[in-house]
């Protein structure tokens, strides 16, 4: 779910009522990791299932785990740590937790006594380690990449390098999800299913705390999850969750050629950058079933983008969605405003870039800083001000997130963003086009929910 310091209180409402339905990848990649090791593995999606609070004890109570785990994000972790402490209440297992988070503040988290084990960083290793090493009581300070309490001192482990490329694991274990029951807005067949076919992103842009050590796979590898997802699964579209899928044009080409070769026919849809991509590309992924091209844009101005490092013109970004479209594929451009560079004109070409691109579909945001990033380490330098450090320690909420860098107040930036929204959603001839687009009643009742949840954000 989408978190409220990126939106306006009433997009984010509306937002958090229709989120993306995807399937949580990284813990059903570690559910196969374990299996493949020896455990008994299970998963509970309680948001797929829209479990509440007492359904997932009783499916816990029937299940029996030795150990309950969970996977973190920094500005969502006090809603997960409020759920770990209602069902520890009555299902009191030791309980692991992981995620992007606990590489960042792992001491502090290990503070919050729900918890018991912390994975830092990749769990590929450390976890099957740590079950290996409590089940035989092995000295878990030996273990690298673990965070836990003895004798209410909080114990942080070497750090274990990252080595893992996902060819050395399993295919996640799709088998313990609903598969039928994800889906999107945008989505174009029934099931869905998310991929990852590399870790990490080697550009540097400075609001983004990702690791730039790209560790990627190889099309025939990629090729080969297609190929279970259809197969075994029944999946009908894949959106593949790379930040930049099209990075390598030499591997593209070849997952494309596999993709011909093998006559695998499903829809699918990517995340990149606009100077990754050209002509000849998209037209041959449109041929092959893409469908839809998520663009990072994220600002109108070039001063701003040069600023955090997206060293790329407007230009290009022009170019990219032209081809798209020329393509005959649909083009989704992600935009932030609030940037610390950001001025009232900036944003003002921010927006108007939005329109004149004519994207099928735009998603804009307030800038959040996050820890790690370098915009952040430098702000916390500056300022001594470490907000994430005390909201993870329980000493702050996001509610007490402050954007004392802006040029602009947070009221111009929420009037800013609300703006953004209806001038790109309620234009008479974006509203005609996707009319006359729709091909069946459950397109017409997707597009329609859409845009009553739109209403909303008139605010």
């Amino acid at each position: 779910m989408v978190n409220k310091c990126f939106y306006t209180a009433s997009i984010w409402k509306n937002y958090s009522k229709n989120a993306i339905l995807a399937p949580p990848l990284g813990m059903v990649y570690l559910s196969a990791l374990l299996r493949d090791k020896g455990y008994d593995t299970n998963f509970i999606d309680a948001n797929i299932l829209h479990l509440s609070k007492e359904q997932i004890l009783e499916k816990l109570h029937v299940m029996n785990p030795d150990y309950v785990l969970y996977n973190v994000i920094t500005d969502n972790l006090q809603d997960t740590l409020s759920w770990i402490r209602e069902i520890r209440k009555d299902y009191n297992k030791p309980v692991i937790i992981g995620g992007p988070h606990m590489e960042i503040y792992p001491e502090e988290t290990m503070t919050h006594e729900c918890l018991d084990y912390g994975v830092v960083g990749d769990g590929w290793e450390t976890l099957p380690e740590l079950l290996d090493a409590l089940e035989h009581k092995k000295d878990l300070t030996k273990v690298p990449g673990l965070v836990f309490r003895k004798n209410d001192k909080v114990i942080l482990t070497e750090p274990r390098p990252k080595r893992v490329s996902l060819e050395e694991v399993p295919f996640p274990a799709r088998d313990l999800l609903q598969n039928e029951k994800y889906d999107t807005v945008l989505s174009k067949a029934r099931p869905i299913t998310i991929m990852i076919t590399a870790l990490g992103c080697p550009f540097k842009c400075t609001y983004c705390c990702t690791d730039t050590n790209l560790r990627a796979r190889s099309a025939e590898h990629i090729v080969a999850e297609v190929e279970e997802c259809i197969n075994t699964f029944g999946i009908k579209e894949i959106e593949f969750y790379d930040e930049t899928f099209t990075v390598n044009r030499k591997k593209m080409n070849r997952f494309l050629d596999l993709v011909e070769e093998k006559g695998l026919k499903f829809y699918w849809s990517i995340r990149t950058r606009v100077d990754c991509v050209d002509r000849e590309l998209l037209g041959r992924m449109a041929k092959n079933g893409c469908i839809r091209v998520n663009f990072g844009i994220e600002s109108g101005d070039e001063k701003v983008l040069r600023a955090i490092n997206r060293n790329m013109s407007i230009d290009t970004i022009r170019k990219a969605v032209q081809w798209s479209k020329e393509a005959g594929v649909m083009t989704f451009g992600f935009f932030m405003i609030g940037l610390p560079q950001d001025t009232k004109e900036s944003i003002e070409k921010t927006l108007n870039l939005m329109l004149e691109l004519d994207l099928d579909f735009m998603q804009l945001n307030k800038f959040t800083m996050l820890p790690n990033s370098e915009i952040y380490e430098a702000y916390k330098k500056e300022t001594g001000k470490d907000f994430w450090r005390e909201y993870t320690l329980g000493k702050a909420t996001l509610d007490d997130l402050k954007r004392d860098y802006l040029q602009i107040t947070d009221a111009e930036l929420d009037e800013y963003l609300e703006r953004g929204y209806r001038q790109f959603y309620y234009r008479p001839r974006y509203i005609l086009k996707k009319l006359l687009a729709v091909s069946s009643f459950r397109e017409f009742k997707r597009l329609a929910s859409g845009a009553i949840s739109l209403l909303g954000s008139r605010g």
